[in-house]
């Protein structure tokens, strides 16, 4: 069974830069955070999103039904 695309084009740019601006906080500043813990976390919600943007699938979409993606 193959994966369906359930991210519009605006909703994967939007993830993109949120990905980007998370995964840069967290490896450049990342000595302002005194969480490893937390660290780590952002770095995964960094990642996630850009993987997201890349396959245009959101796991959480799917598990709710959503589809911003046009037919």
């Amino acid at each position: 069974m193959a994966i369906k695309s359930n991210l519009s084009t605006a909703v994967r740019l939007v993830r993109g830069v949120i990905g980007i601006c998370v995964m840069a906080f967290v490896l450049f500043n990342g000595d302002l955070i005194d969480d490893a813990f937390i660290e780590i976390l952002l770095g995964i919600f960094g990642l996630l999103n850009l993987i997201s943007l890349v396959s245009g699938w959101c796991p959480v979409y799917h598990l709710a039904g959503i589809n911003t993606r046009k037919a």
